[in-house]
């Protein structure tokens, strides 16, 4: 059986996640285990203030994680619920509870950003999404459950990227759902090149794959992101993957990955499947 973490900090945007994972897993059958972290306040001032101690917040997230699991196991009678807590900084303590249960995938709430924020400061959501050692699904917290009938997977027709593609067969399988390989062109390769990186890709997806309906798709764009999500909305595509590969210092400081900008702005959920170095 599999394993989903699913992170909350019991806010509006954590619970319609929460609420799309366990929609969702009546066709999946994992394990669902409810996680959240609290962080103990440090003040420094020299105004007298009443400090909250670690059992008192302990007790009070406890009180309401094992809630909110109690209203999940009524509502979704038939799944294993877990619940989880600990102290820590939560784009840390996630991804030690993703580790601690052998977690399959992490299904978080994301909300959007913009300007110096998403440039720079970024959410926890793409914190996670760099440091977790399993795959990552951001929900939109304007996102509504629907069955999958198209998932794009975008890729650039790596070889590691076999691997991935298989787990994203994982959702459509039990949908019956169409998987769409894109490739989005910004015109930097030669066109001969990507062209027999996809006919090469299309025989090894068919030879494995053994799914009938896998599709293949080239697109041309300049901006990869624009084109991407254009392409979402062309297609009306219900789930989209992608992989994240580490980059260097500076790049993460001045430029988000395709990845991380998708968390903030699609109107659908994504899972990003983080490249071993």
């Amino acid at each position: 059986m599999k394993t989903f973490i699913l992170s909350t900090d019991f806010s509006d945007n954590a619970l319609n996640a929460i609420r799309y994972a366990c929609t969702l897993n009546k066709k999946l059958n994992a394990k669902l285990v409810l996680f959240h972290s609290y962080v103990v306040p440090v003040y420094s001032t020299d105004i007298p203030l009443t400090i909250p101690q670690d059992k008192e917040l302990r007790d009070a997230s406890e009180k309401a994680l094992n809630q909110l699991r109690d209203k999940l196991r009524k509502e979704f009678p038939d799944m294993e619920i877990e619940a989880d807590l600990n102290q820590g900084y939560p784009e840390e303590e996630i991804v030690f509870a993703a580790d601690k249960h052998k977690a399959d995938m992490i299904i978080m709430g994301t909300k959007g950003a913009s300007g110096l924020r998403e440039a720079l400061v970024g959410t926890i959501s793409a914190a996670v999404m760099e440091y977790a050692n399993c795959p990552v699904m951001a929900v939109p917290a304007d996102c509504n459950y629907k069955d999958f009938k198209k998932i794009v997977f975008a890729t650039n027709y790596a070889e590691g990227d076999f691997h991935y593609v298989e787990q994203v067969l994982d959702f459509a399988r039990p949908f019956g759902a169409d998987l769409i390989l894109i490739h989005i062109s910004s015109g930097e390769f030669e066109r001969s090149l990507e062209f027999d990186a996809i006919e090469r890709f299309k025989e090894r997806i068919k030879e494995d794959s053994k799914y009938k309906n896998v599709h293949f798709k080239l697109l041309e764009s300049k901006n990869v992101y624009e084109g991407l999500n254009n392409y979402l909305d062309e297609v009306q595509a219900d789930l989209v993957a992608m992989t994240m590969r580490k980059r260097s210092f500076i790049q993460k400081l001045f430029k988000r990955s395709i990845t991380q900008k998708m968390a903030y702005h699609t109107h659908i959920p994504l899972i990003a499947f983080k490249v071993p170095e």
